[in-house]
């Protein structure tokens, strides 16, 4: 059997080593958001600190929280050439497709024309919008672009997206209730669950069965059962109920 060359060692070294940055940039990206949204909510500067840490995330330059209100989309975070906090957007063709009821996939695009981008150019390099979708309602979307020629997210930061997307729904959808749990304890516990584990965490407030989960989610009802068994055992709770109590004290679910 061949032994590796030098070269062949190294590429497999570094290879690890960005595998390991881009998995710990995930996690903090998800544990930082969750730190800036049980300790202010959807505060305005919460929800720009959200944004902020997205747009850097993914290396992008204009970023847009809208929140849907009134069948309207309103803006509630703003960075870079976009329309600023409390401008009303428009219902383009892109947002209504991301918007369409039922479980919807983040949408990608590159070299496109966006309404998203305010001034005489309009075209984008790259064009990602993720709809904050909760209990089968949508609650907004995060509206993320570069005006130059980028690639496509990885999967799994995509992934990550929706995790994001789940916490600011259901932060949304509890802006009337302040979460009960510290924003370092909330921190903490989400940064050992994975982005599914998340989504499945925030859902389960909502009573949903594993089928309906896995519908929702768009994965089988038996691997529903196998993250909440991994909930439980990471979190250290019993049944479903307490995680439930457990996702309504984190702010997460209705």
């Amino acid at each position: 059997m061949t032994s590796p060359s030098p070269a062949d060692s190294a590429h497999a070294v570094r290879t690890r080593y960005r595998q390991s940055e881009s998995s710990a940039a995930r996690w903090r990206l998800l544990t930082d958001a969750a730190g800036a949204l049980a300790q202010d909510g959807v505060r305005p500067a919460a929800l720009a600190t959200v944004l902020a840490k997205t747009l850097a995330f993914l290396s992008l330059d204009d970023g847009l929280l809208l929140v849907l209100k009134d069948d309207a989309l309103h803006v509630a975070a703003s960075h870079g050439n976009v329309p600023p906090v409390g401008a009303r957007v428009a219902h383009a063709m892109a947002l209504h497709t991301v918007l369409q009821p039922g479980p919807v996939a983040p949408l990608v695009r590159q070299d496109v024309p966006s309404g998203l981008r305010i001034g005489r150019e309009q075209r984008t390099g790259l064009e990602v919008l993720v709809p904050l979708c909760l209990d089968g309602k949508h609650r907004g979307m995060l509206a993320l672009l570069c005006a130059a020629a980028a690639p496509p997210p990885h999967p799994d930061d995509l992934l990550t997206l929706q995790a994001l997307a789940t916490l600011l729904g259901a932060a949304l959808a509890n802006s009337q209730a302040a979460p009960r749990v510290g924003a370092t304890e909330a921190a903490a516990i989400l940064k050992s669950l994975t982005p599914r584990e998340l989504q499945i965490l925030a859902l389960l407030p909502q009573g949903w069965t594993n089928a309906a989960m896995g519908e929702h989610l768009g994965i089988a009802a038996g691997t529903v059962k196998v993250h909440v068994e991994r909930i439980l055992h990471k979190l250290d709770l019993n049944d479903r109920t307490q995680a439930a109590v457990r996702a309504a004290d984190l702010g997460l679910g209705s």
